[in-house]
């Protein structure tokens, strides 16, 4: 299959059209589509009815005819609207980034729990979309169309009545899920061992690390220790895989997860959620990066974005510098955090890497006094189940503690630490 892709360029974008575009394509040709075109357009803002204007739509027309093309593919998630108006004008197939992602996650997924929240996360996207990508759904990646013809408005409202009702039992399936993985972190922490996560953008190395970081450490081989999937592509893998590792006598257990994309949708990391409680559970994280790209600042900015929407930016972490035997700078800044130069391939400084795990991962507290107001409910919760008390006062404005506090968690707390306000 041919297609062109489209994008818009606002002043506001954090995002070079070019880099977004080339991502898009790699998506793309990760459902074997191959790319015969590119266009752009600035704008104060994507229209709110075609997402390009009028002018550009013809352009887009010429192109389809130069070009052969069987569809367009836009580089943001189409409005219902627009998805109906532009596909009205051009009468051929139009897809939006978050469809095309969606997609390759359906292909890529194996395990139930993936398989769920990618299912959960689609038809979320095409409930409002129905009628236009029911009948679609064949045409790409594989899939029967569930969608039928006939009584109109009748029809439409049958599937959409079909839809919710799969999207509340897969809502159910996924509840019960996530009790069974809380109850593993739940076991975890009981048994006190560490959590170190990977994180990183997509393709970045983080399942050829863990493998790497098996192979250094394992000694016998068992199922406890057996390599993950790792493979050149783009969402290689969409399950966390926890691997324990033994290193210096000290016990942790590492978790590879999903790599990370720019504008990825929003209803596929609401359906990751489970997926992503892995990172917000970890005592330390290792934020794998290519350093061999031309947009690594992009790329680290999606994942530290990713991490603070997930209430995780307060882990300690350190940067992965991966890919460094061909890397493009020599340079490379990060700000407020280590960094490490590494490479799976020569395995260049994987004993510092795994001497600096057991360094964070060590037992470590900080002593505070803390006056914590009595509408911070969750904050006193914390402290009575994570620090260790020494003593506690009920104040008129709030809770006092002199406690020890894991370091961790300490940011969390640290505004309210009466020691360094009044310092």
């Amino acid at each position: 299959m041919k297609a062109l892709l489209v994008g818009v360029t606002t002043k506001y974008d954090r995002y070079d059209i070019e880099y977004s575009l080339d991502e898009l394509e790699n998506l793309a040709n990760s459902l074997d589509i191959e790319i015969v075109g590119k266009i752009s357009q600035q704008l104060d803002s994507p229209n709110p009815a075609t997402y390009v204007g009028k002018g550009k739509i013809q352009e887009i027309l010429l192109n389809i005819v130069g070009s052969n093309a069987d569809m367009v593919i836009f580089n943001d998630e189409l409005s219902p609207a627009q998805l109906r108006n532009i596909s009205d004008e051009l009468k051929i197939e139009v897809l939006d980034r978050s469809y095309l992602i969606l997609k390759i996650f359906e292909l890529r997924a194996q395990s139930r729990e993936s398989k769920l929240e990618i299912k959960l996360a689609k038809d979320m996207y095409l409930l409002p979309r129905i009628q236009y990508l029911r009948e679609k759904e064949s045409r790409i990646g594989g899939g029967a169309s569930t969608a039928t013809r006939g009584a109109g408005e009748t029809q439409r409202e049958l599937d959409r009545r079909h839809l919710m009702s799969e999207i509340n039992h897969l809502r159910d399936e996924l509840i019960a899920v996530k009790k069974m993985k809380e109850n593993q972190i739940e076991k975890r922490k009981r048994n006190e061992i560490p959590i170190v996560a990977l994180v990183g953008y997509t393709n970045a190395g983080k399942s050829t690390t863990m493998n790497s970081i098996l192979e250094y450490t394992k000694k016998n081989e068992t199922d406890e220790t057996k390599d993950v999937y790792a493979k050149d592509q783009l969402f290689s893998t969409l399950f966390t895989y926890n691997r324990k590792i033994t290193y210096n006598k000290v016990n942790f257990m590492l978790v590879d997860t999903i790599g990370f994309v720019s504008k990825l949708p929003h209803n596929l990391v609401n359906s990751f959620y489970n997926t992503l409680q892995e990172i917000k559970n970890a005592d330390f994280i290792i934020h794998v990066v290519d350093t061999s790209t031309n947009y690594l600042n992009q790329q680290i900015n999606v994942v530290m974005e990713v991490l603070h929407s997930i209430g995780a930016s307060h882990i300690p972490q350190i940067f992965l510098l991966n890919k460094w035997d061909k890397t493009i700078s020599e340079y490379i800044d990060t700000p407020g955090y280590k960094s490490i130069r590494y490479s799976n391939k020569t395995k260049q400084n994987i004993d510092l890497l795994l001497n600096t795990i057991l360094e964070e991962i060590s037992p470590s507290f900080i002593s505070a006094r803390l006056l914590i107001p009595y509408n911070k409910g969750d904050l006193a919760n914390l402290i009575e189940e994570k620090c260790q008390i020494s003593k506690r006062n009920y104040e008129s404005n709030g809770t006092y503690y002199e406690v020890e506090i894991p370091k961790k968690i300490y940011p969390l707390l640290s505004e309210y630490d009466l020691d360094t306000l009044v310092s």
